[in-house]
Parts: C-alpha cells; structure tokens; sequence
C-alpha cells in the first residue's frame, strides 16, 4: 500500500549507485551477514522435495552445504536439534516498511478502489499525515528497523517495500536494493506503487531494468473485483509495454480471466494480498482462474494496517480463506511454497534462496510443531502457526531472531528483547546510523512521536487474533 507523495517513498528503486558504492555495501553486507561457525540444525526438513521427518541441514560459510535425513558432519560442527520444523525462510514481495509502525486500521466502509480511501479525510488524520510528520523528524531508519523486526518475527527472511537505502545494517535482506546475495545472475528488483505517475526517466530505467532481465513490481487493478476504474489499469500497462516477461502484478483484483490468460501468455506474474483486499475492498482476485491460466502466483501481506502483520500471518489468513471456499484452491504446500521457493523464482532468486537445499543461503525458519502429526504433514503446521510459534530465524547462516533456549545454543552477536504476546524473544538490537538505541529505546522513541499525533505505536505481531 504505501502512499506517500514523497517522491523517496515512492516505493521505486533502481540500481542508480556508484560501483565503489555497491561494492563497499556489498563488503559491508557480507560482513554483517557473515557466519560465525559451522552448525547443523535437526528436525522437520520442508525441502523442495519434500517432508523430511527426521533430518539434518548443515550450514557453512552462510549457506546450505547439505540437508536431508542422512548427511556426514565435518568432525566439530556444533549439532543443535530445534525439535522444530526447519523451513525456508519467508519472501515478502509486497510490503511498504515505513507504514507498518501504524497500528490497524479498520474503516466503517469498503472501496472501490485504492483512489478512493487515499482521498478520505480520516485516512488523511491517522495514517498520511502523521507518516510524513515522523519522517520529516528523521525516524525513517527507525520505522524500517521496527518493521524488519516485525518481518523476521513472522518468520520473514527477505523483503521489498523499504523507503531509505542508507540506513547501515539491515536486519532482513532488502531485496530491492540491496546487493547482498552477490552474482546470481537475477537482474535488479524494482518496486513501484504508481506505475502509472512514472515519470520519463523512471519508466525508462524500470525498462532498463527488465532488459537486464530484472524484476518490475508494480500495483495494478487495485480495487474491489467490480471496480471499472481498477480494470481499466491492465490496458493501460499493455498500452505501455510493461505486460512483458519479468512484470509482476500487486493486487490485481479487478482482473478477469482472460487478463490472466493475457498474463500467462507474456509471463506476467502475479502477488495476491487476500487480507487487504477483502477488508478495503470487500473481494480479493480471481485465484481460481490465476491457478487455472498457469499464472506465477506468489503471496504477500501488503502492510500491517489493513493486511497481515507478516508473511506467516497471510499465510494462516490464506489457509483460512482457502478452506472456506467451496472448492479449496490450493494445497498447504502449495500455500507454503507461494511465500518460499515460489516468490524467490519471481524474482530470479530461485537458485539463492526460498529451498531448504544444498547452495542456497541458509536462510531459514524453524516452528515450533502442531500435533503429533507435524512430521506428516509439516505445510499444515506452517499454514497454521503464528507469530508465538517462530523459534528461529537465520540469515546467511547467521541467527537474527528467535527463543532465547536455541539463540543460546548457537551463539553470536549479542541479543537483545522484545515481547511477542507475552513471550520474551531475542533479536538483534537496532543498527542505527549515529544512534545507540535498544528495542525498548527505539519503540519508546516511534512511540512518543506517534502520540503527538494521537495515534500510539503498533504491537509487533497482532496476538490473540
């Protein structure tokens, strides 16, 4: 969602840095990233070929040298069993970092179109105004660190939608911008909110972009699935040129199926936001016939006011809408995969991150377990968990989030707190250009700011939903 008129929170990065510049983050991003020591992890392996009941995933050097149920450990490798489900780490591709210090809102009506509750005066006093207020006092690095600890909360290891690329240290990889994973082969991520306010050089260097077989993220047909005004945004990307081979559509609700069809054929892809959709708009896209074209369809939260909290709190809303179809849509793997292995091939990433497999980045997730059955059926217990359920987060083998009785098993950075309903979690603390801050410091800080405005800063994770 993002709405901004601020043209640095557009939503629109491209690759305009110097190539010292990129090679300086680049060091500095390995460094921060860089694992402290060989590990294996035991437990429930969600592979790309599967459930692995009892298997191991040996991390070294930041990335997955072996995983599967019988695998040889180098002599001294720290063996820790989570007794826990060892996933991929989530991909969000749709989300508007700064936003997500906001706590929900809940209008009285639903919209045709995202035209129309960006113009509403109460949305104008809750959510606008005070956005660009704390942004012009300088807490933008604060918002996106606040908003990262959300993500990797929710089991998120990668993310796009962040407004300010100079803000040190990330705590989740920014994927469109940021230059971690080196030579994958994978163009530049671009993301743009308002692919249609694109200016002359912007439209060409999104162009650019797609020529170096990158990724253009765009919102298009946003709106409720009868809208006119949202259907008629599909023409108009045509009319463009941007209904092309590397093109991802957000939202899409007032898409029929044969603009599915349509976007089959150029190989268009697809990021569904069921959440947001059904609360502003009361309907979400046509899935069925998204699945039915063999359309690239991944998931994503959108932001936390109005859409999930997280990856794995869209994932769980999902499975819920799912199975309240009259005939369910998708599988739980398949649910699993759209936010994995999926949503990391949209984007050219397939063979870095989003598998629990040799050579990728050890990027991952481990859950606590549901029933006696999870080795069974392990997709279930990831459609089914919650923000209470994350025990672990790594990321390039490093550990960034997680239960204090495993963070202490691997070692490493110093941790510091925060409290997701009412459990205590260890996170690394904010990485702040020229500040020292806490978790605590740092959310008492946006907190304080927000109350100047009435509003109150958002709980990390919604609990008890």
């Amino acid at each position: 969602m993002a709405y901004s008129r601020f043209p640095f929170t557009s939503g629109f990065w491209t690759a305009h840095v110097s190539r010292v510049a990129w090679w300086i983050l680049l060091f500095c991003s390995a460094v921060a990233f860089a694992q402290d020591a060989p590990i294996a992890l035991r437990g429930i392996l969600v592979t790309p070929d599967g459930i692995v009941p009892h298997g191991t995933v040996l991390i070294e050097n930041g990335k997955i040298a072996a995983a599967g149920a019988q695998i040889s450990l180098p002599a001294g490798v720290k063996s820790i069993d989570t007794h826990g489900i060892i996933a991929p780490g989530l991909i969000d591709l749709h989300n508007h970092l700064t936003w997500n210090v906001f706590p929900r809102w809940k209008p009285v009506e639903e919209f045709g179109n995202r035209y129309d509750w960006q113009q509403k005066p109460v949305y104008k006093v809750l959510m606008d105004a005070p956005h660009h207020a704390l942004l012009a006092e300088g807490l933008e690095c604060e918002m996106e660190w606040f908003a990262e600890v959300k993500a990797v909360s929710e089991g998120e290891t990668s993310v796009v939608g962040g407004t300010k690329e100079d803000c040190g240290k990330r705590l989740a990889r920014n994927l469109d911008y940021d230059p971690r994973l080196g030579k994958t082969g994978a163009g530049p991520v671009v993301y743009d909110v308002f692919p249609f306010q694109m200016t002359t050089d912007e439209a060409k260097s999104a162009n650019d972009a797609l020529n170096a077989h990158g990724t253009l993220l765009i919102h298009v047909a946003e709106g409720a699935p009868r809208d006119a005004s949202a259907a008629r945004e599909l023409p108009m990307l045509k009319s463009r040129g941007l209904l092309r081979k590397g093109v991802s559509i957000i939202h899409g609700v007032a898409l029929k199926p044969e603009d599915f069809g349509e976007m089959a054929a150029s190989g268009v892809g697809f990021i569904w936001s069921p959440r947001s959709n059904l609360e502003l708009y009361g309907g979400t896209a046509d899935v069925a016939a998204a699945k039915a074209a063999h359309v690239h369809m991944v998931l994503a939260p959108d932001w936390s006011p109005t859409g999930s909290d997280g990856a794995l709190a869209e994932l769980q809303y999902a499975a819920a809408w799912n199975a309240a179809q009259p005939h369910p849509i998708f599988s739980d793997r398949e649910l699993v995969e759209m936010a994995t292995s999926g949503a990391a091939a949209l984007v050219g990433l397939e063979h870095s991150i989003g598998s629990v497999a040799p050579g990728d980045a050890a990027d991952l997730l481990v859950l606590r377990p549901h029933g006696a059955d999870a080795g069974k059926d392990a997709y279930w217990s990831v459609t089914h968990s919650n923000a209470e359920d994350v025990e672990l987060v790594l990321i390039g083998g490093k550990m960034v989030y997680g239960d204090a009785a495993l963070t202490g098993q691997i070692g490493g950075d110093a941790m510091d707190r925060v409290e997701i309903c009412d459990v205590e979690k260890s996170v690394l603390p904010p990485s702040i250009p020229d500040k020292s801050a806490s978790m605590r410091t740092l959310q008492a800080g946006l907190d304080t700011a927000l109350r100047e405005w009435g509003r109150r800063l958002a709980p990390l994770p919604e609990c008890g939903q």
